[in-house]
């Protein structure tokens, strides 16, 4: 995707949000939270933020979307029960695999994604969709910081998927 083509979708994120979500804050993960997932997409950072005492029944799970030094999407807000809007899931290829994280909002969804496969090598990005259908695939520029699979969410207690999402 072009750089040009990234100005309508950030345009997009940025009118998704509220002025709260706006503020300027690190895209990525505080001291205090664990890196899920996190990387670069050209001059912005896609990032997946767990707090302290994720498990189960606990914690928090955010996925951040900006500028590193500022936040343009952090969702979903803390007072909003990330589990009821958040899924994940895994991908089988033959000589390889992936999984992925997506947070739903209204129509709007979130995925990042990590895989690997025989004769594409490493793909790691996020998948922005409106209705279903994929709005942009942006990939990481840089190699990704990744904790999604199922170790993760059957320790955090994310809902799971058998399908539900196709990479680009």
């Amino acid at each position: 995707m072009s750089p040009r083509a990234l100005i309508p979708l950030a345009a997009t994120l940025v009118a998704l949000t509220g002025p709260a979500a706006q503020a300027a804050a690190p895209t990525a993960c505080t001291p205090d939270e664990q890196v899920v997932f996190q990387c670069d997409i050209g001059a912005r950072r896609v990032a997946v933020c767990a707090s302290r005492g994720l498990g189960p029944q606990g914690g928090q799970l955010q996925y951040r979307y900006g500028r590193p030094a500022a936040v343009e999407l952090a969702y979903p807000p803390a007072d909003t029960p990330w589990r009821d809007v958040t899924r994940g899931g895994t991908l089988m290829f033959s000589g390889g695999g992936g999984a992925w994280l997506a947070f739903t909002r209204g129509e709007h969804r979130y995925v990042v994604y990590t895989a690997i496969g025989q004769g594409w090598g490493d793909k790691a990005g996020v998948v922005v969709e409106r209705g279903g259908r994929r709005l942009a695939a942006l990939a990481c520029t840089r190699p990704p910081v990744s904790d999604i699979g199922p170790d993760l969410f059957q320790r955090a207690g994310i809902p799971t998927l058998e399908e539900g999402f196709e990479l680009p």
